[in-house]
């Protein structure tokens, strides 16, 4: 689960010539790294690249892109997602997803394909995370290490404890009419290419999709009073493993090579994403995000 200004025509970000651009909507980006990693984007595309000898005429120029340097990883630490040794830690929260359907075309894709780049990447650098987690995020709701307005619910004083949160968020959205019939539909978006992350990017099927749920997501930020920063700008994915340890730059490079492949061999597996009614679920780590109860349409 992360924190993703998109018009509903558009494409989140098209590769054209460099990757920089494409990650300023993503979640866990904040704008003075985002102007860091252009600039040393910018100065290593020179002497660091997935360079066009490592493509063919025929190859896709998602794989033609100027990578970004190596990540430092955001989520390692004390009260973090993960401990320094990779192992998932106590981060507590709630959330809105929709879990991909366990006996649905999409998991099973997304399974081996995840289990394909695990054996081409490896296990010292990423922290992989279960099949069993995999959905797509419509809202992210509040966790116990941000208590700030906009990421906690307005009516609720900052220092209120989690369970309070959790119990105040599930009385409202028990109430709240989800407005839309299921399902909702995506594609894996191999027009973005999000350098310098560990997801599959999504994007809804058409503008008529997008519309309904960048709606759906305007009126549970009023239901719920938590309201990110990045609401507006908000991109939609599939997380499949967090950054533990810093990549080499050629580490780095065959690793984007390689996440690129995954994402275009998805996008021509699943034309279609069919995900069901979005659920609010809690959650201790980043491994599990156990339902509470489904979103409804009143």
């Amino acid at each position: 689960m992360r924190r993703s200004n998109i018009n509903s025509e558009e494409t989140f970000g098209q590769v054209r010539g460099g990757c920089d651009e494409s990650t300023q909507g993503y979640p866990g980006m904040n704008p003075s790294r985002r102007k860091m990693l252009a600039k040393l984007s910018l100065a290593l595309s020179a002497a660091v690249g997935l360079r066009r000898a490592h493509a063919d005429e025929g190859e896709p120029e998602i794989l033609r892109c100027r990578p970004l340097p190596p990540v430092t990883p955001d989520d390692v630490g004390p009260d973090k997602k993960f401990s320094v040794n990779g192992k998932a830690q106590r981060y507590p929260g709630n959330t809105v997803i929709c879990h991909l359907p366990k006996q649905s075309e999409a998991f099973a894709e997304l399974g081996r394909a995840c289990a394909a780049l695990r054996a081409e990447v490896g296990t010292r650098n990423l922290s992989w995370l279960p099949p069993d987690s995999y959905h797509m995020t419509v809202f992210d709701g509040a966790t116990n290490a941000y208590r700030r307005p906009g990421d906690w619910p307005q009516m609720l004083p900052l220092d209120a404890s989690m369970d309070a949160c959790n119990r105040y968020l599930a009385e409202r959205l028990r109430k709240f009419d989800l407005g839309l019939d299921p399902p909702i539909r995506m594609v894996v978006d191999e027009r973005e290419f999000p350098g310098g992350y560990t997801l599959i990017p999504l994007r809804p099927v058409d503008a008529r999709e997008n519309r309904r749920l960048r709606d759906l997501r305007d009126r549970i930020s009023v239901a719920t009073g938590v309201r990110h920063p990045n609401h507006d700008s908000y991109r939609f994915h599939t997380s499949f493993a967090y950054y533990v340890r810093q990549f080499t730059a050629d580490e780095e490079v065959s690793y984007q090579l390689a996440l690129a492949r995954t994402v275009q061999r998805l996008r021509k597996a699943l034309p279609v994403i069919e995900l069901a009614a979005p659920e609010y679920c809690l959650f201790d780590d980043m491994l599990a995000f156990p339902t509470q109860f489904l979103l409804r349409k009143l």
